[in-house]
C-alpha cells in the first residue's frame, strides 16, 4: 500500500510540474516547500500561477480526487473553484471527498485561490461592497479564473467540465455575479452573500440573465445571516427556464455567518449535483442505471462518469441477472474512470463465464412488464387474505400478515401489509400478479439488493394459499449462513 501511494505522488508530481504545451499560456507551477492546511490530509498541494491578465503572481491549492493515478490517462475531471483558498480550501477538499466517496457527487479537482486584494478581486463592477468604488475588479478576476487558471488546471490536471464555483460572503457575491455573466461555469454555491446590497444588484441581474439564458444553470443560496430578500428570489425564480435548477435554504439561528462555510459547502455542493447522486438513480431494472446518468451527463453538459460504489452494484447485478455483456461494459467504465478494482482478475472471469451462458429466459424487466390480471379473471382471489411467511420452520404462525386483493379504478390491485413493521414499511404494493392454473404470484422489487423480484409461488386449495418465496429475474446464490427455505401460508378472510 505504501509502495502505490509513493508511485502515486511522484506521478502526480511529475504530471503537475509539466511545462505547458502552449508557451503563450500561464502554467501552474509547485511550491514544494509550501505548507497546505489540508484538513483530512488528502495530498492537497500548493502552487503558483503568474497571471498577466491580473499582473501579478497567484497563490492556489489543489486537491486531486483518489482515482487521479489509477484512472484513463485521458479521463477528465470536473473542476470546483473555491475562493478564499486560504481558508476554505481544507473545508471545500474535505466535503468534496466525502460526498463523492459516498456516490453523492462527481469526484472533482479542488482549486482554492488565495487572497490578495479580497475586496478588488471579489467585488463586481457596478456594486459597491463596504464602502468600495463601483469600479473593482470582479470581472478581471474571473478573466484570470476563465482564461489562465482552468485552462492551466485542463492541461496540467485533466481538469474540463462541468465547472463549479464556490463563495462565502464577498465570494458569493463573485459568485452570483459570475451566475449572471459567465457561461463556463455550469454550477453555483453562493453562501451567506449580502445580495441586497446596491438596492437588490446583484438579483436583478440574475434575473435578467435568467429571462434570456440558454444553457441551463444549477444555483443554490444558502443563508445565515444574509442571503436574497424574499421578493426578489421569488421574481428571480419565476424568470429562470426550467432547466435551470434552483436551491435557496437558510441554515437556521444555529449558524452564524463566520460558522456556516463547512456545513454550506456540503449541502451546497450536495444540492447541484443532486441528480447525480446514486440515491437519486432508478433501483430497477439494473440497465436502466447507466442510461440515467447519460442524462444527467446531458443535463451537466459534459460527461461525468456515475459514482464507483453504484457502479461496482450494477456490475454484481448484471451478472446475476446473466447479462454478461452489460455486465462487461459496466466493468469497463469502472476501470476507465477509477482503475481496476483490487478483485479484477475474480470479477473479470465471472463475466466472460457468464458470457458463454445462453439468454436469461426471465427477466427482472419482463416480471414488470406483466399484465395484471383483469377483475372477472381474478374475482376468486378478490379481499383480504391472513396469514404469515417464515424461513425458520419453528417460526409462530399468529397471522401477522395481510394480502389484500382489490378493483381500484377499474384494475386489480395487490398489497401485503406487515403489521409488525415499521411505519414506512408495513405496506408493501405489489408489482407483479400472475394467475397459475394451481393459484398464483405475487411480488415486488426487493428493496435492497440484490435487485431481484420477490416472487411469492402460491397453491391454492380452497380457502388456503401456500407456496414458497424466491428471486425472479436473477440467478442469486445464497450464501452459506442464509435459510434454503423461505415459506408462506395464508387463508382467505371471507366476510
Amino acid at each position: 500500500m505504501r509502495t502505490r501511494f509513493l508511485v502515486a505522488l511522484l506521478l502526480f508530481f511529475l504530471h503537475v510540474v509539466a511545462p505547458a504545451a502552449d508557451a503563450q499560456q500561464p502554467a501552474l507551477v509547485a511550491e514544494p516547500d509550501h505548507a497546505v492546511h489540508d484538513t483530512r490530509g488528502g495530498g492537497g498541494r500548493s502552487f503558483r500561477i503568474a497571471s498577466s491578465i491580473l499582473n501579478e503572481t497567484r497563490r492556489v491549492y489543489i486537491a486531486v480526487p483518489a482515482s487521479f493515478a489509477h484512472s484513463a490517462p485521458d479521463r477528465r475531471y470536473p473542476v470546483t473553484i473555491v475562493l478564499d483558498g486560504e481558508a476554505s480550501f481544507g473545508p471545500a477538499a474535505a466535503v468534496s471527498d466525502e460526498l463523492s466517496r459516498n456516490g453523492q457527487i462527481p469526484e472533482a479537482i479542488i482549486v482554492a485561490i488565495e487572497n490578495t486584494e479580497r475586496l478588488r478581486d471579489l467585488t463586481p463592477p457596478g456594486l459597491s461592497v463596504s464602502g468600495s468604488s463601483l469600479s473593482e475588479g470582479g470581472d478581471r478576476f474571473l478573466d484570470f479564473i476563465e482564461r489562465e487558471l482552468l485552462p492551466a488546471v485542463d492541461r496540467q490536471f485533466r481538469g474540463g467540465p462541468p465547472r463549479t464555483i464556490v463563495g462565502h460572503s464577498s465570494g458569493g457575491v463573485l459568485v452570483t455575479h459570475a451566475a449572471a455573466t459567465r457561461g463556463v461555469f455550469r454550477a453555483f454555491v453562493s453562501l451567506d452573500a449580502p445580495i441586497h446590497l446596491g438596492d437588490d444588484w446583484l438579483a436583478k441581474q440574475l434575473t435578467a440573465s435568467a429571462r434570456s439564458a440558454a444553457a441551463p444553470v444549477r444555483y443554490v443560496s444558502l443563508d445565515a445571516r444574509f442571503g436574497w430578500p424574499d421578493e426578489a428570489w421569488r421574481t428571480f425564480a419565476a424568470a429562470a427556464p426550467a432547466s435551470w435548477r434552483l436551491h435557496r435554504q437558510n441554515l437556521g439561528p444555529k449558524e452564524s455567518h463566520e460558522s456556516m462555510p463547512l456545513l454550506g459547502m456540503y449541502l451546497g455542493l450536495r444540492e447541484v449535483f443532486a441528480d447525480y447522486a446514486m440515491m437519486a438513480a432508478p433501483v430497477s431494472p439494473t440497465t436502466s442505471i447507466l442510461p440515467y446518468y447519460a442524462t444527467v451527463s446531458a443535463s451537466l453538459g459534459a460527461n461525468v462518469v456515475p459514482p464507483r460504489k453504484l457502479l461496482l452494484n450494477v456490475v454484481e447485478d448484471l451478472l446475476m441477472e446473466g447479462r454478461g455483456a452489460a455486465a462487461r461494459a459496466a466493468y469497463r467504465t469502472i476501470v476507465l474512470g477509477y482503475g481496476a478494482p483490487s478483485d479484477s482478475v475474480e470479477v473479470s472471469g465471472r463475466i466472460a463465464e457468464v458470457e458463454r451462458r445462453p439468454p436469461p429466459t426471465e427477466t427482472v424487466e419482463a416480471l414488470l412488464a406483466t399484465p395484471f390480471p383483469t377483475p372477472e379473471q381474478a374475482r376468486a382471489y378478490l379481499g383480504d387474505w391472513v396469514g404469515d411467511e417464515w424461513i425458520r420452520r419453528d417460526e409462530p404462525r399468529i397471522g401477522r400478515q395481510t394480502l389484500r386483493i382489490r378493483v381500484e379504478n377499474g384494475r386489480v390491485v395487490g398489497e401485503t401489509l406487515y403489521r409488525d413493521a415499521p411505519p414506512g414499511y408495513r405496506v408493501r404494493r405489489w408489482e407483479y400478479l400472475r394467475l397459475t392454473a394451481t393459484g398464483m404470484t405475487f411480488g415486488f422489487m426487493n428493496g435492497m439488493r440484490p435487485r431481484g423480484v420477490i416472487l411469492f409461488e402460491g397453491v391454492r386449495k380452497g380457502d388456503a394459499l401456500t407456496g414458497t418465496v424466491r428471486f425472479g429475474g436473477i440467478n442469486f446464490v445464497r450464501p452459506p449462513d442464509m435459510p434454503m427455505h423461505h415459506e408462506f401460508a395464508y387463508t382467505r378472510r371471507r366476510t
